[in-house]
């Protein structure tokens, strides 16, 4: 089953990740840059953006329009690599919000 893979910013990591991704048959890359208008997020498994190159709030709007979307930082300056969830956790107490956080 091919996996709908989107390349989120314009930094050289990511072209260099797409360039490796492209060579794979179980993978579609698609590559956009954060000034290149609105995304359409209904068919992709996977978002992955360079945490220097795109803005914070377009990441955070990625997670809001699809919280079930997997979506990867990289922060290819210092090697690591994060997943977000959009998971939403409802919380009435402090003590529900402290929960979360374990």
């Amino acid at each position: 089953m091919t996996k709908h893979i989107l390349l989120y910013g314009d930094s050289i990591f990511l072209t260099g990740l797409a360039a490796q991704l492209q060579a794979r048959d179980d993978i579609d890359v698609r590559h956009r840059a954060p000034h290149d208008g609105p995304l359409h997020l209904d068919d992709l498994d996977a978002v992955v953006v360079d945490f220097n190159d795109a803005p914070a709030a377009d990441v955070l709007a990625l997670l809001r329009a699809r919280p079930s979307l997997k979506i990867v930082g990289v922060n290819a300056a210092g090697g690591a690599v994060t997943v977000l969830s959009g998971r939403v956790y409802l919380a009435h107490s402090l003590a529900d919000v402290v929960g979360c956080l374990e």
